[in-house]
């Protein structure tokens, strides 16, 4: 017979009370170099609710529109009032037009009534962030020097979007050419907090409530870094799975396109819609390692990691501690120098033309890549390769990896993005990996755990992050019945 498992108010430290070092839990669960700590802080919901998220959840559209119960207008509606009441504080969004999806919306509507939805996102509603083509609205690659820029063509991910019946909201706002100079976009959870970057306007748009679904891109962290700090979802699929014709390119070797939505379950109807094998099967194992390469989490990030590995492990979930292999060492440099060589060749004509105008980290950016030379570009693609062959070596094909998402809370003020380190290595490594929310303490913002699998294995990595979030949903539903009333 297995052990009862205990309960999870007790797993996570709900009391309050400070887990003795010498008591049989810490024993059980040792922290790799005695780093990380079991967490002595209470639980709480997210600053914004789980209801504060978009009325429905896709598998709730998805149901209720294939019923006839609810229709792509009413859907949209429900959007555009979220978007009108709280856009004037977040900025999440770069271009609307509402008329434009209305018009969509009820050509949808019509459209059920007659045959039926076309896919289970049928009547969606989708922000997408500005740098992918859209044909209907101008795409500016969150920049002054692009202004006015109208493509002739939507992008191939927003053509098969269309395809499947969602509406495009808007463009959301991104930092400018998606690097690291920051987008007006405020943080849901505290508006003097930044978002994350640089999809800085689709994860504040889904965490907020104004959209179910959002695209994002990630050339180091941009996908779950502001999942992290927004509280929602991100999901970075294995490198070229998602197209990225038509969209904004920085450094093509390490540009992926991405999801936002307000849960695991939401990502993977999406993720299915789109054409991509679904799988029930989760992990054998997540593998903890100390993270990140070449940096610290802040102590809080910490703590509440392993309250929620221990979360997972006493739920039935195999956790198993590793140091960090060596070859994760080597990916930030190495992932720099790519990146900084390749930007020269997409951007450097438009930093000749418009100067420190697209931004002085990006314009910082371009002229460190200028001194890289054609050899020390082929030597950092060939550490990416050995890496990325050291990585499949090492990862059980059943297994996925766990980590912070960010080294913390989002940080006070609108003047960064944050730091990326935590995502830039899978991203690197051309890996899956997704950030759900985890428990936070009492006063903290939003934070996310990381999970990560070999490359190719997304159906892996989307089913071990569902079983892992419905163990840390509960955290959050324990700690609601605990309040006082």
């Amino acid at each position: 017979m297995r052990p009862a498992r205990p309960a999870l108010a007790t797993v996570l430290n709900l009391s309050g009370e400070r887990a003795a070092r010498g008591s049989p839990s810490a024993a059980a669960h040792p922290s790799p170099h005695g780093r990380l700590l079991l967490t002595s802080a209470t639980i709480r919901q997210p600053a914004v609710p789980t209801t504060n998220r978009f009325r429905w959840s896709l598998i709730e559209i998805e149901q209720l529109v294939r019923r006839r119960e609810l229709s792509p207008t009413e859907v949209l509606q429900q959007a555009l009032g979220t978007i009108k009441s709280k856009e004037p504080d977040l900025r999440a969004w770069a271009h609307l037009d509402p008329s434009s999806a209305v018009r969509a919306a009820e050509r949808l509507t019509r459209e059920l009534s007659r045959s039926g939805p076309r896919s289970p996102l049928h009547g969606v509603p989708v922000a997408v962030k500005d740098i992918f083509d859209t044909r209907a609205m101008p795409t500016e690659w969150g920049s002054p020097t692009q202004r006015g820029r109208q493509p002739s063509a939507d992008c191939e991910l927003v053509e098969r979007l269309n395809s499947l019946g969602c509406v495009i909201l808007g463009k959301t706002h991104t930092a400018a050419y998606a690097f690291f100079d920051p987008a007006p976009t405020r943080n849901p959870h505290d508006l003097a907090h930044t978002p994350g970057g640089s999809s800085s306007g689709s994860a504040a748009a889904v965490a907020a409530g104004m959209a179910p679904l959002a695209v994002g891109s990630q050339t180091q962290g941009s996908v779950l870094r502001p999942a992290s700090f927004c509280g929602v979802t991100g999901f970075k699929p294995s490198h070229g799975l998602l197209p990225l014709n038509g969209v904004m390119p920085f450094a093509p070797t390490l540009d992926h396109a991405g999801l936002f939505a307000g849960g695991v379950r939401d990502l993977a109807l999406a993720w299915s819609a789109l054409g991509f094998a679904a799988s029930s099967e989760s992990a054998d194992e997540v593998r903890a390692v100390d993270w990140p390469p070449g940096g610290t989490a802040e102590a809080v990030m910490q703590r509440t990691l392993e309250s929620s590995l221990q979360a997972l492990q006493a739920f039935g979930i195999r956790v198993r501690r590793f140091e960090r292999p060596r070859f994760f060492d080597a990916l930030p440099a190495a992932l720099r120098t790519v990146m900084a060589f390749e930007a020269v060749q997409e951007h450097w004509q438009r930093y000749v033309q418009h100067g420190p105008a697209i931004g002085s980290r990006l314009a910082s950016l371009l002229e460190e890549g200028s001194r890289i030379s054609c050899s020390e570009y082929a030597q950092a693609l060939a550490e990416l390769a050995s890496a990325r062959d050291h990585f499949e070596d090492w990862m059980d094909p059943h297994a996925v990896v766990a980590t912070p998402a960010a080294p913390g809370p989002a940080p006070a003020g609108l003047e960064s993005t944050g730091d990326p380190s935590c995502n830039a290595p899978f991203t690197a490594l051309g890996a899956p990996s997704i950030s759900i929310p985890m428990p936070v303490p009492e006063g903290q913002l939003p934070m996310g755990l990381q999970l990560a699998a070999g490359r190719g294995r997304d159906a892996l990595l989307l089913a071990t992050a569902h079983r892992c979030s419905a163990v840390l949903a509960r955290g959050l539903e324990v700690r609601a019945s605990a309040a006082p009333r």
